[in-house]
């Protein structure tokens, strides 16, 4: 079986790709809707980022809590690779393809004093793009 080279982005593909990821002064942003969404280019790799502040009650186990989580940051992850993929599409006249590396997620708990434990929920997926 044969496999075909995957495609690399040109420099003006690469500049468009920045552009449509640019989250800076001006920017369309995600940290209004309670969660943020950050994106970083490292040579064919994308790196996406979800992030939110969490309420862990005591009643219910965290693991139950954290598998809810799990779920809404993978739908805003991949909503937010489907819009890019668009952009990309109707700005650089061709599809970009992604294949998902990995990914990972964790819990740091900022304050645990009542029974509402408060802690920064973060997901992190990595695709290679071509």
């Amino acid at each position: 079986m044969e496999t075909t080279p995957a495609q690399y982005l040109s420099f003006d593909e690469i500049n468009t790709l920045g552009n449509i990821l640019n989250h800076t002064f001006g920017k369309s942003s995600t940290k209004d809707k309670g969660y943020s969404i950050t994106t970083s280019i490292q040579g064919s790799m994308l790196t996406l980022k979800y992030a939110t502040v969490v309420h862990f009650n005591s009643t219910d186990g965290l693991a139950v809590q954290k598998k809810e989580h799990e779920r809404q940051s993978n739908e805003m992850l991949q909503e937010k690779i489907k819009e890019v993929k668009a952009d990309f599409k109707e700005q650089a006249g061709r599809a970009l393809k992604v294949s998902e590396k990995g990914s990972s997620d964790d819990v740091e708990l900022i304050s645990s004093q009542s029974e509402r434990k408060i802690a920064y929920y973060r997901r992190a997926i990595i695709f290679e793009i071509s």
